[in-house]
């Protein structure tokens, strides 16, 4: 019986309250003041103000700067300085590139490095004959070199064993 009791009293207090936020928003909605005349409706008016007019004068002050060209400066000139320096320091890179496509080992050995000879006259071309003739006979001849057979060789003769090796060298 206490527990049904208690019951009763939980749901009476809470009809109470029920009752007294249903008062206050009946007063609320029903108010006959004058709107000029109340306080808390007035301070936020004001705040409301102020913060449009805040708002206005940021957006006046973006639109107006928008407008404002700055001069060439000390600062400004050093880096549009640096900058193109480093544009022509870019490009040249990038030129270099394209020069050495072009570039001829064989001649730079043999012929002066310079641009590919003019056979003008005929001691020009004997020349580029004997350059040429030499680079043919300099070629190595691999077929007198006898190739190793195992990871075990040590000599062009053949595999050998260890054993076979500490005898030859004794």
């Amino acid at each position: 019986m206490a527990e049904l009791m208690f019951g009763l009293g939980q749901t009476k207090k809470k009809k109470e309250t029920e009752a007294k936020i249903k008062q206050s928003k009946a007063v609320e909605w029903n108010y006959k003041g004058r709107i000029d005349q109340d306080g808390m409706i007035l301070e936020r008016k004001e705040k409301a103000n102020r913060e449009q007019k805040w708002k206005e004068e940021q957006r006046t002050t973006r639109k107006n700067l928008k407008d404002v060209t700055q001069g060439e400066t000390g600062e400004m000139a050093i880096r549009k300085e640096q900058h193109t320096r480093e544009q022509k320091w870019k490009e040249t890179g990038r030129n270099q590139v394209k020069s050495n496509t072009n570039f001829d080992m064989a001649r730079s050995l043999f012929g002066g490095g310079g641009p590919a000879p003019r056979a003008d006259n005929d001691e020009e071309e004997a020349q580029v004959d004997k350059v040429s003739e030499k680079l043919e006979t300099t070629t190595l001849e691999t077929e007198d070199v006898e190739p190793l057979e195992d990871e075990n060789s040590y000599y062009e003769g053949g595999s050998q064993d260890e054993e076979e090796y500490e005898e030859e060298e004794k």
